[in-house]
């Protein structure tokens, strides 16, 4: 969803049984810790963490390959289901005192007609699921991508963890 935001958040619940055998029950929010916002903001802009999307090793290929099994970063799916890996980096990292932000730029370049229709960022693609086993986000594009021989497809994710 457009303006999507990752925030933790989470709710304690007590019980307590008196001795005379009432049950009283009480809940409220947490707080969840700034030491673990900045520990799942890091993990997924991380090289080598068990859900980053840009995890060594990433997609490397830009010829309209199918995705690497093993590997992280950016796929796109052409509107007949056939999905290709674009070559992932990670462009930026940015930390502020709201928010974590990382950018995963993928790039490809066309040597024949494709129609793309949606892309995926993701951690270890898997062949025989065809799927990531862990995606951090999906996007459908407003209209489906037209490319011929010689045109170069670029797509930036901007991932923010925000802080509140």
């Amino acid at each position: 969803m457009i303006g999507d935001r990752v925030t933790p958040s989470g709710k304690v619940s007590v019980e307590i049984i008196r001795a005379n055998g009432n049950v009283e029950h009480l809940q409220g929010s947490n707080a969840i810790h700034q030491d673990i916002r900045n520990k799942l903001a890091a993990s997924l802009a991380a090289g080598t963490s068990a859900i980053s999307c840009i995890a060594n090793p990433a997609f490397d290929n830009d010829n309209f390959t199918s995705p690497t099994n093993g590997q992280s970063g950016i796929y796109i799916i052409h509107t007949n289901g056939t999905k290709y890996e674009m070559v992932s980096t990670k462009t930026s990292t940015d930390s502020n005192g709201t928010a974590k932000t990382f950018t995963i730029k993928g790039v490809l370049r066309a040597e024949a007609t494709y129609t793309i229709a949606s892309g995926v960022l993701g951690h270890a693609y898997s062949t025989s699921s065809g799927a990531f086993t862990t995606i951090t986000s999906t996007h459908t594009f407003s209209e489906n991508i037209g490319l011929v021989d010689g045109d170069q497809l670029t797509v930036t994710w901007v991932i923010t963890i925000a802080d509140s």
